[in-house]
């Protein structure tokens, strides 16, 4: 019975790989990464139809992201560690763990034990390291989030957060900013055995991306709200912390190398597969 199970199991990933070998995917470049950025590259967020590449110097560019225009800026830090971007403003988390940029005055600058700033509508978090840190944009203290490592804050006060159930298996469920579970919302398969899992960005329906390697393959997959697995796909190698984003038609976009060894900025679509 059980090698049925296996045989029937592996027959259906195969008949899903097939599926997503099938994708129609389709690359549009949006504009070539200049070299002094390129050449050390933090990643890419998108504020609207805007998107700001940045490098750990803190010098960065704004993409538009309708014509590919390109605008040069340079923040006073020198060592990025992440950052993000506030109606229009940059955030950002250094690697002393100090934050800086467009935050609130009220907030303990640092240092965190962390790698990662998450701005959202009520404030930011901070994560990457054992704890998690919740800044409150109405509160002077912050709350720590605790034995948390993966949170990704999205609206209302919700948070994503990925963590191995006592089944051993993935799972991928909503918490509250406190660290609370407020919902369950999907389990991956037994199959499922990654490294380098990543969580984020989420697009602006509040779906979560997931990166991963898997036999020794980058995945990128997104978990809906709805507790559904709406597509998954094999991609470049990564190339630098945040290198992939959404623009604001939900179309995926992506930093990765050309044929000539320049950092485009692409932007993907694909047909999914019903069913």
């Amino acid at each position: 019975m059980r090698s049925l199970k296996t045989k029937l199991l592996s027959l259906a990933m195969i008949a899903l790989a097939a599926m997503a070998s099938a994708q129609d995917i389709k690359t549009e470049a949006v504009t070539t990464i200049p070299e002094e950025i390129a050449s050390d590259l933090l990643g890419i967020r998108v504020h609207k139809e805007k998107a700001f590449v940045m490098a750990n110097s803190g010098k960065y560019i704004v993409v538009d992201l309708n014509n590919g225009n390109v605008m040069s800026y340079k923040l006073d830090v020198t060592d990025m560690a992440d950052y993000d971007v506030v109606a229009g403003k940059i955030i950002y988390l250094d690697k002393q763990g100090i934050i800086g940029g467009h935050c609130f005055q009220k907030w303990s600058k640092g240092p965190y034990e962390a790698l990662r700033i998450d701005a959202c509508d009520q404030g930011a978090v901070l994560s990457g390291g054992s704890s998690a840190y919740f800044l409150n944009r109405n509160a002077t203290a912050t709350f720590e989030i605790r034995d948390m490592p993966f949170v990704l804050p999205i609206e209302k006060g919700f948070a994503w957060s990925m963590s191995v159930g006592d089944d051993k298996r993935w799972e991928a469920n909503l918490y509250d900013l406190y660290g609370n579970m407020m919902s369950k919302v999907y389990k991956f398969s037994e199959y499922f055995e990654p490294s380098n899992v990543e969580i984020g960005p989420e697009n602006s329906d509040g779906d979560l991306l997931v990166s991963a390697t898997e036999d020794n393959a980058r995945t990128l997959a997104l978990i809906g709200n709805n507790g559904r697995m709406f597509w998954k796909l094999n991609v470049s190698r990564k190339l630098c912390p945040r290198d992939v984003a959404f623009d604001n038609k939900n179309k995926l976009l992506l930093l990765q190398k050309n044929e000539k060894g320049e950092v485009i900025l692409d932007r993907l679509t694909f047909t999914v597969p019903e069913g």
